[in-house]
């Protein structure tokens, strides 16, 4: 029997393996030839033999952190046996939630009923949350959600850092896409929280909360382009060449379109793409918004590194709202 074979979500433990008769120096064996990987002492992730990737490895450098910490958090779950449930980033990727700047080497945990805390290497145990605990689609145990979204507002996303208000935002957004959390809930975690410090920022961002986002990049943007005052609606379809299109956003006040351009829009989704599937992409999304000018609407276009740029927002969409008008005007 493999050692797999005694795995639970890819977890297992020194006492597993000891049932198989592997010892210390088996183990540190395994890990050395890549076969395992240690999570926390006396625990470690292990994949199928036959698998394309060790559990702990994604498509990416952000999905590979992510499963990394995943197995992180299953792992000190496991150790302590129910007597804590996940909290903070580590509920919100056991959720699938989406995250931005959350520290993904350190796991946290609440305790069921306990007022204590404490800082462990790659872990953060806090006190009891107050809250009755909820199970994910696999059954691990975690705050409801909407804490989870408030707790990594109010949490420094690394040692020397302040707290980062705007993730619980990031996480809003993309827990009200999923539909694993209502904005009433979300509400209610803040009150639950009004006494701690930072959770002004919080409350303020959590107001605009909008499910219809659909990445990090989106929520970015729209919170540049809501900051400088201008009105927008999220998602909206437009007739164009006689096809249909969703198209990221589109301003209340001028006819104008603004998209946020990820690499999976230009890549339709695939893993390194090569030059001509991205060229073939690039040639499409042209010809897309070559249909959309043609209603007599002009396109604004950003990238990652521009959504929070206040200056090139306000200078690409001010220049395109004064084409638009110049059109309707000719």
């Amino acid at each position: 029997m493999e050692l797999y074979a005694l795995a639970r979500h890819n977890v297992v433990s020194t006492r597993d393996a000891t049932t198989l008769g592997l010892g210390p120096a088996d183990l540190r064996r395994m890990v050395k030839r890549g076969e395992i990987r240690r999570l926390i002492r006396g625990w470690y992730a292990v994949g199928a033999p036959d698998a394309d990737r060790p559990p702990w490895e994604g498509e990416d450098d952000w999905e590979t952190a992510r499963a990394a910490h995943r197995l992180l958090t299953i792992a000190l779950l496991r150790s302590f046996e129910g007597r804590v449930v996940a909290s903070h980033q580590s509920a919100l990727v056991l959720h699938g939630v989406r995250l931005w700047k959350s520290d993904l080497e350190t796991a946290h945990v609440c305790r069921n009923d306990d007022d204590h805390s404490r800082r462990r290497k790659a872990a953060v145990l806090h006190p009891e949350c107050g809250a009755d605990p909820v199970e994910t689609a696999e059954g691990f145990r975690t705050v409801p959600v909407a804490m989870a979204v408030v707790q990594v507002g109010l949490q420094a996303p690394r040692d020397g850092l302040p707290p980062f208000p705007f993730e619980s935002l990031v996480a809003a957004d993309a827990a009200l896409h999923d539909g694993v959390v209502t904005k009433e809930e979300l509400e209610a975690a803040v009150k639950a929280h009004s006494r701690h410090p930072g959770i002004h920022g919080v409350r303020s961002l959590l107001a605009h909360a909008d499910g219809r986002h659909e990445s990090v990049g989106e929520t970015r943007l729209a919170h540049t382009m809501r900051v400088l005052g201008y009105q927008f609606t999220p998602q909206v379809k437009v007739t164009a060449g006689g096809r249909r299109w969703r198209v990221d956003f589109v301003l209340d006040d001028d006819p104008v379109i603004v998209e946020f351009d990820g690499l999976a829009k230009y890549s339709g989704g695939l893993v390194n793409p090569s030059p001509e599937q991205l060229r073939q992409a690039l040639a499409l999304e042209k010809w897309r918004e070559d249909r959309l000018r043609g209603t007599d609407r002009e396109v604004a276009r950003f990238v990652w590194a521009e959504a929070d740029d206040a200056h090139v927002v306000r200078s690409r969409l001010d220049a395109a709202i004064a084409r638009a008008r110049r059109r309707l005007g000719a």
